[in-house]
């Protein structure tokens, strides 16, 4: 076999595998929008709270000295607003943590994250 031949080979090898890996990450990614679907059930039913808690004293400091400082909040939670591409709004704690977090999880594990819009758009969807 000629070297071309060997590289015809392997792609052919790799772009099977390519598929059956595309095909178990779309598994993985629905099992996962059922269960945030699930989870945004029981929230809609009062079984779970909205609600997210952290503990670090670090992030805690920082979030107070931010409402000490609505100036300071405001520079931040646009930032954050820009940075998901949202229309600017006044933030408040909540809506600065909460796009801090989104903004967190899309950068870290976007094919996760979209999970999450995934099952947003199956519950908003579901009564129709």
């Amino acid at each position: 076999m000629s070297e071309d031949d060997d590289l015809a080979e392997l792609r052919k090898q790799t772009e099977q595998g390519d598929r059956i890996d595309e095909a178990a990450t779309e598994q993985e990614k629905q099992a996962l929008v059922e269960d945030i679907l699930a989870e945004l059930e029981a929230i809609d039913a009062g079984e779970q709270q909205k609600t997210v808690s952290v503990w670090d004293g670090h992030l805690a400091a920082f979030v107070r000295a931010l409402e000490e400082n609505p100036d300071r909040m405001e520079d931040v939670g646009h930032a954050l607003q820009q940075r998901l591409g949202l229309d600017e709004s006044e933030p408040d704690r909540s809506d600065v943590l909460r796009l801090a977090l989104r903004l967190g999880f899309q950068e870290a594990a976007p094919d996760q994250f979209e999970a999450v819009r995934e099952a947003a758009r199956k519950q908003a969807t579901k009564g129709l």
